[in-house]
């Protein structure tokens, strides 16, 4: 039988936030029915040869449109050339709609556009109001005809990518799904990492997730700075990397609270959940952002959650989630609450009857890219 082709774009270097997304999906498709191939625009993949070895194909892309438009329509259009049944495109915000225009002309059966995001995030605030500028303009011209299927990983992220053009109706939400037995409570997996990392007597406070100007570390740190004055066994255990990476280190050590805070750095998807079970609380004091899979992660493990009151409403799969407001004092106050002690409990079956199985997001996916829906 011939496999359904699907084109995934684009990736990065290392696998988080888009690219994790899309590399768990080609982990728990169907490969007997399904071929996945990708582009990107890094100069390298860190893991290519997982990739390759599935048989997959990696397009390396030489530049964005907006800096080569000839070139990058010449490239693209070389890479749909080989034929696929789908593409799917993973997407924060507009700057124009090229690969869609050039998916159409090219006859691509099926053109998903997926809203992932609900801001721009870019450091420099004037850049930042530029790029948003530009998405508001070019929302108003993405229209019906542009793709097959729109997806989107909660409302707000549906609303700032597809605005009033494209009809609710029309507008999938694609839960962001995760295999949830792998993130179910162990306390025995809790007591060998917290050994093994030497925080068996730590009130652990974690973070998953680049280190970049969304995921707002600053902010994470004063917080962490002040309540370590108050919780003498507080430890602060970060997992990612990124471009601000040596920026928070820096703080952390002016800061002297270089022998309190955990750099991890990037960890493979069979460590996080292992490394979940060893925190005590999980912080998330993004500036903006759709529906992480760290916070479905999170309280799929048992975790009570901090999240800035900007993440979407269903975001709230369990009752130990908190919406706080980014406020130094209000984060530092409700830590110290927790750090008081909780009953952690399995939510597993809680997140798993919310419609966050992997199995049952996977099948959705599956229908989509076969046309069935």
């Amino acid at each position: 039988m011939k496999k359904i082709k699907v084109l995934q774009l684009p990736i990065a270097k290392t696998r988080a936030g888009i690219t994790h997304y899309s590399m768990r999906n080609w982990d728990y498709i169907d490969k007997t029915r399904f071929q996945f191939d990708f582009v990107t625009f890094s100069k390298s993949i860190d893991f290519e040869d997982e990739l390759t070895k599935d048989g997959c194909k990696v397009h390396y892309v030489s530049c964005y449109a907006e800096e080569n438009r000839e070139q990058f329509i010449t490239e693209l259009r070389d890479i749909l050339s080989e034929g696929y049944d789908a593409i799917h495109l993973h997407t924060g915000h507009w700057k124009n709609f090229l690969v869609e225009e050039i998916a159409i002309e090219m006859r691509i059966p099926i053109i998903i556009v997926h809203a992932h995001n609900n801001m721009v995030g870019i450091d420099d605030p004037e850049l930042r109001q530029q790029a948003i500028d530009l998405h508001e303009q070019q929302k108003k011209m993405f229209m019906p005809y542009h793709a097959t299927h729109f997806l989107a990983c909660a409302k707000s992220a549906a609303d700032w990518l597809y605005g009033p053009q494209i009809p609710k109706e029309n507008i999938r939400i694609l839960k962001n799904a995760i295999n949830i037995d792998k993130f179910s409570y162990n306390p025995g997996v809790r007591e060998e990492y917290r050994e093994r990392l030497g925080l068996k007597d730590s009130f652990v406070i974690g973070h998953v997730g680049r280190f970049a100007y969304q995921k707002n570390h600053e902010m994470l740190i004063e917080i962490f700075a002040k309540v370590s004055k108050e919780i003498s066994n507080a430890k602060l255990m970060l997992i990612g990397e990124g471009e601000g990476l040596e920026s928070i280190q820096s703080t952390v050590s002016a800061l002297g609270l270089q022998d309190r805070v955990l750099f991890l750095g990037r960890q493979s998807d069979i460590e996080v959940p292992k490394l979940m079970q060893a925190m005590d609380t999980f912080c998330l004091p993004s500036r903006f952002g759709g529906l992480d899979l760290v916070l479905v992660e999170a309280q799929t493990s048992g975790l009570k959650c901090l999240v800035s009151d900007i993440m979407p409403e269903e975001a709230k799969i369990t009752d130990h989630i908190q919406y706080l407001p980014l406020d130094v004092e209000i984060w530092n106050d409700a830590i110290i609450e927790l750090s008081e002690g909780y009953n952690r409990v399995d939510c597993k079956d809680i997140v798993a009857n919310a419609g966050y199985s992997l199995t049952n997001q996977i099948h959705e996916l599956e229908k989509i890219y076969s046309g069935q829906v």
